[in-house]
């Protein structure tokens, strides 16, 4: 071939220079400048971490007063950048210091320390503790602030460096680490931060009260001596696991704990005396409440936030599974914030905490309370199954549960029941039913009726006041769907690898996430597509309860971006459909839930836990109806229709017109009650029930939730309702009301 002499040295270098992108792109391609990430150029470092701090000023061992205002007083030790908050109210002073005699050096100097944190260095893939006090090669400069101060930090040794805000606001203490104040050398990395994690932290059993951690509907941790019994310490990510990074193990045969679905945290010394509550305001996309009970690897209580700037994560290195562990190359991006509420009287107790959350999402239109509610019944939640599939000889076959005229059927006979507010939630509407298709084309499947068919039950609840839900689920995918490509729309982990979840099923044994850009871009279009078929109700799945970071393209994403992009196209749903209903949602998408489901009523059982409360119910009721889990699967059903009732919650079921042993070779197999026949006058009796409890309370707010005796609560409303359960085997009087054994007494509104 003539001039063919150039052509291999051309390619040689050609792929050289490809081995050099590869090579670069998977250790240090996350698409951010070192100046993006806060890393020092090496030139720089020096000046900024000097090797030794010149001799001057030294820090001050004492506490001072640095700001006041009408409620509290501000004071600081310079040395360990620790405070005290003196609540002028009743005196009370909260310290964040913990000086200890007792305990190993390191946790001494934790317990002393304002700050605390984890770093990674380059050669070692697990984090490394440290703290102020630890770091003697340090300097701390101090700034005043209106109501506060602000330190600069710069831990010389380490080469880490950053800002801390703090000021008071109200009868709050506003605690602030900007991220681009956060400096970073070369060798060593940033990866989790606390702050003041001892405010508010007690001994054994010296002081009465507890703990509160936001497991489930809310959860009490006593401050006692517990002699040793607990070894390990509640933690919990905000918003449950990112799989983006993490590997989960899905136990088929347990529950998995329950997900912290509101970033908040208190302590209460003395239930009515004074209290502490939290509010992780910036930084919650990638935090952990943790609370470690006395014994835990020291006597003390103590609850608070820990901020996740990196994560160590295995980066496989052969298809054989083998791989190294190493930590992410880029830092997340939102800033750190904490707010704390100093509680005192009536209000410290996690019913003033509640009331606290309540005020602060109203205050920034989360929650937007409902004057109008008139309802003149509760409602029930109903999710029905139309069409699943399993596998055939040659192809999978079509399995139809609830027809819409057997649907029309089921609502007709509860109707004549006495169950007129019916919220219906269709699942498996679409063409080819529920478990295979999704992302699920907008399209009804014919084998459950015709599009006048759906048409006719739709105008029908419209008519009724209640719109008919289609379910959606925008954020899982499966290969066996027309509108899903794995290469194309799955998420994709931070080790590049495809985001999947096993479903441990026979039909569809695998599906997957999708990018936040795919789910949004589904969003759009069927928004569209509803608006068309003027489709007036939409139940939302997994979107608003699932988040996780992911590689996007050479960058990754953040959890917070994934929340954004959620965000934003779920606005534009809200704002074309009239009805948006969300199970689970975490607390960034209430905004755009009309109604709430499948609220949970329980906590995760820990050994620690002494009492489940209903915080979130407290939080919802009155701006929100929500539901809880469905009734036909509860283990206890006696305990449960009492616990509907003391939280305030409105019953759910998930039922189908065929009988659930037609799902046996299903992906929806775990439904093993389900036929409206079996539930018919079991629903019935429930339904009644509920509604003589809890219709004087609709519309109203929660005031006060208390144990009056071991099974006995009351639960009183700001519209002068009140509610009497009696979990015991035996009658109790109160004041002159008789409450009978396993039930309720309401004492109406102006008794």
């Amino acid at each position: 071939m003539r001039n063919s002499k150039w052509i291999r040295p051309v390619i040689t270098a050609v792929i050289i220079a490809a081995a050099i992108a590869i090579v670069y792109v998977l250790f240090f391609g996350n698409g951010r400048s070192s100046r993006e990430t806060g890393a020092i150029p090496e030139a720089e470092l020096q000046s900024v971490f000097p090797d030794h701090v010149e001799a001057g000023a030294k820090l001050s061992s004492d506490y001072r007063k640095v700001a006041e205002n009408e409620h509290l007083e501000l004071y600081l030790k310079e040395q360990s950048l620790s405070i005290q908050v003196k609540d002028k109210r009743s005196g009370y002073m909260w310290s964040s210091e913990i000086i200890d005699t007792e305990s190993n050096e390191s946790w001494k100097n934790f317990m002393a320390s304002g700050l605390s944190l984890d770093y990674f260095e380059e050669s070692k893939p697990n984090a490394t503790r440290t703290d102020l006090v630890s770091q003697t090669n340090k300097s701390i400069m101090f700034e005043s602030l209106e109501k506060g101060f602000k330190a600069i930090i710069r831990l010389n040794d380490l080469k880490l460096g950053m800002e801390l805000h703090v000021s008071l606001e109200k009868d709050q203490l506003v605690v602030r680490i900007p991220q681009q104040s956060i400096l970073e050398g070369n060798k060593t990395k940033l990866g989790s931060v606390y702050v003041y994690p001892f405010l508010g932290a007690t001994k054994a059993g010296e002081v009465d009260g507890y703990m509160f951690i936001p497991d489930g509907s809310g959860a009490l941790i006593r401050l006692a001596d517990n002699k040793g019994k607990f070894k390990i310490p509640y933690e919990a990510k905000v918003y449950g696991t990112n799989e983006g990074i993490e590997t989960v193990n899905r136990d088929i045969f347990t529950n998995p704990p329950l997900t912290v679905q509101y970033p908040v945290f208190g302590m209460v010394h003395a239930e009515g005396g004074n209290g502490l509550f939290g509010i992780v305001e910036n930084g919650q996309y990638n935090a952990k409440i943790v609370a470690y009970p006395n014994g835990v690897n020291t006597p003390y209580n103590w609850t608070t936030a820990q901020f996740l700037s990196r994560e160590s994560y295995l980066q496989p290195t052969s298809r054989s599974l083998g791989g190294v562990i190493v930590y992410e190359k880029a830092r997340n991006p939102e800033d750190i914030q904490i707010r704390y509420t100093f509680l005192s009287g009536k209000d410290a107790s996690y019913v003033g905490m509640a009331k606290t959350y309540q005020a602060y999402l109203e205050g920034k239109s989360i929650l937007v309370r409902d004057e109008g509610k008139a309802d003149t019944a509760i409602p029930l939640q109903m999710d029905v199954l139309g069409a699943e599939t399993e596998n055939g000889m040659f192809a999978k076959r079509l399995i139809p549960m609830t027809t819409v005229s057997q649907l029309e059927e089921m609502l007709g006979d509860m109707k004549k029941n006495g169950i007129g507010n019916v919220n219906v939630v269709y699942k498996g509407w679409n063409e080819g039913g529920y478990s295979g298709t999704n992302p699920s084309p907008v399209k009804y499947e014919s084998a459950l009726g015709s599009k006048k068919d759906f048409e006719r039950l739709s105008a029908s609840l419209r008519e009724s006041g209640n719109p008919l839900h289609l379910y959606s689920d925008f954020t899982t995918g499966n290969e066996a769907s027309k509108r899903f490509s794995a290469q194309t729309d799955a998420a994709k982990k931070i080790d590049k690898s495809i985001l999947t979840i096993p479903t441990y099923e026979e039909v569809y044994g695998t599906i997957y996430y999708l990018s936040a850009e795919a789910t949004s871009n589904l969003v759009k279009q069927n928004t569209k597509q509803y608006v068309s078929q003027n489709v007036s109700g939409i139940a939302v799945d997994k979107t608003g309860s699932v988040l996780f970071s992911e590689m996007a393209g050479k960058s990754r994403s953040s959890r917070s971006q994934t929340a954004e992009f959620y965000k934003a196209a779920v606005q534009g749903l809200s704002d074309a459909i009239p009805s948006l209903l969300m199970y689970a949602p975490n607390d960034y998408m209430l905004p755009y839930a009309d109604q709430v489901l499948d609220v949970p009523m329980e906590s995760s059982q820990y050994i620690y836990i002494s009492e489940t409360v209903p915080f979130v119910q407290m939080v919802l009721k009155g701006y929100k109806d929500y539901f809880a889990p469905y009734s036909n699967f509860f283990a206890n059903p006696q305990a449960s229709l009492l616990r509907m009732i003391e939280t305030g919650s409105y019953p759910s079921y998930y039922l189908t017109h065929e009988t659930s042993y037609k799902l046996k070779h299903t992906n929806s197999n775990d439904v093993y009650t389900s036929a409206y026949k079996d539930w018919r006058d079991s629903m019935t009796e429930t339904y009644r029930i509920l509604d003589e409890a809890l219709k004087p309370t609709i519309g109203a707010k929660m005031q006060n939730h208390e144990r009056l005796s071991d099974g006995l609560v009351r639960v009183s409303y700001d519209n002068g309702a009140e509610v009497l359960v009696n979990y015991t085997n035996r009658d109790y009087q109160w004041e002159g009301v008789s409450v009978p054994p396993k039930g309720f007494q309401v004492i109406e509104v102006n008794r």
